[in-house]
């Protein structure tokens, strides 16, 4: 049974052991990191509350309006969604799915292949196509409304392109790396031929957006049971309060240099632009 809504939830990386080393990577670049442990537990929570989760066909049925409703009681779907390309989230998590026959969605930073931490290529490829839908989250991992129009249109065709000349399908799905979407990058990235926009709004989908906004709610180390069961039901109360006060300074300092000073405020030493490099 499609359901007619669904909730997303985000990952990054999904580490083997209670912590896991990852150098000098700062506390922003692994905040969206969870234990292996804490991930199956995330996976058991989902399976008890009888939430299917949605694959590349159904997501489309879903956002279609094709959906035959969630039931009395049931609530809402789940989408799973890993962006970046870490290691852990094609080693760990896809083996873990796949134990439950359970879909998910991957968005590889394509300049990220290969690197510390970060899936090569013969992973990516190896990931199941009955189960797992691989989508592009740009080249270099920048903030797409902060670059030029032409910018925008070579992050996301390139990525594009490097995904469907490994993979041999076509890729049409696409996160927006640091939730950084406007109206200029929804257009140039609907041209380069992506149906489906992930971004880092709140909320229950279908919104208003439709297709080309999906909503997604980060899961951090940080998140326990009891907050994941709420957002199950799509309970997202609270992060909309959290979100509206963050808006402010936000908005007053500007994207970029928010997350540059949130990052100082954080204790890093280095920059996220940086702590990928080779």
């Amino acid at each position: 049974m499609i359901p007619d809504r669904f909730v997303a939830l985000l990952y990054h990386d999904v580490h083997p052991g209670a912590t896991f080393d990852y150098g000098r990577l700062g506390r922003s670049a692994t905040l969206y990191h969870v234990s292996e442990h804490a991930f199956r537990s995330h996976l058991d929570l989902i399976e008890r509350a009888g939430r299917p989760c949605l694959d590349h066909s159904g997501l489309c049925a879903c956002l279609a309006g094709a959906g035959t409703g969630s039931g009395p009681g049931t609530g809402p779907g789940v989408v799973l969604c890993f962006d970046d390309g870490w290691r852990g989230a094609v080693a760990c998590a896809a083996p873990a799915l796949a134990e439950r026959g359970m879909a998910a969605f991957f968005f590889i930073t394509t300049g990220f292949f290969g690197r510390r931490f970060f899936a090569g290529r013969d992973e990516v490829r190896g990931l199941d196509p009955s189960l797992f839908t691989v989508g592009s989250h740009g080249v270099t991992h920048r903030m797409l409304s902060s670059l030029s129009s032409d910018g925008i249109q070579a992050e996301l065709s390139d990525s594009r392109r490097s995904l469907e000349d490994l993979l041999g399908r076509r890729v049409s799905c696409l996160s927006i790396p640091g939730g950084a979407a406007d109206g200029r990058v929804l257009e140039i990235a609907a041209a380069a031929g992506y149906d489906h926009i992930f971004t880092s709004a709140l909320g229950v989908n279908p919104g208003a957006a439709g297709q080309r906004g999906i909503a997604r709610v980060g899961v951090r180390q940080s998140t326990d049971l009891a907050t994941l069961g709420r957002w199950l039901v799509g309970d997202f109360s609270r992060e909309r309060t959290r979100a509206a006060l963050l808006a402010v300074p936000k908005r007053l300092l500007g994207a970029r240099t928010y997350s540059r000073l949130r990052r100082v405020l954080l204790g890093e030493v280095m920059g996220h632009e940086h702590v990928f490099e080779p």
